[in-house]
């Protein structure tokens, strides 16, 4: 699995690789989040939007998980996508943390002073 900070418009995002122990732990924590209630989106627009999760290479038939803004989204191969609510960007701030020592630290300070908001 690949972690892809959703940042910059333009050149190419950060990336950090998933270990397979954070990769079950990413699936467990995944379980347990409630639907999301209504019809939120994944941010868009300049800066920093959200996290992609790829668990696959990069072709049609790998799944993406969007951790964006409190909302997670699940997208398969096939089906509608799937909503799930991130109370308090729990996964979203967890995710950057198993991050950290991967990502630049000016990475890591931008999307740190987003999550503060």
């Amino acid at each position: 699995m690949i972690v892809e900070v959703d940042l910059y418009s333009g050149r190419p995002n950060p990336r950090f690789p998933l270990e397979p122990a954070a990769a079950g732990e990413l699936a467990r924590r995944i379980e347990a989040l409630a639907p999301a209630a209504g019809g939120g989106r994944p941010r868009d627009g300049l800066g920093y939007r959200g996290l992609r999760v790829r668990t696959g290479p990069d072709d049609d038939d790998a799944a993406e998980i969007v951790v964006s803004g409190g909302l997670v989204t699940l997208h398969g191969p096939d089906g509608p996508p799937r909503r799930l609510e991130d109370a308090g960007r729990e996964l979203e701030r967890w995710l950057l943390d198993v991050g950290t020592g991967r990502l630049d630290p000016e990475v890591l300070a931008t999307v740190r002073q987003d999550l503060a908001r």
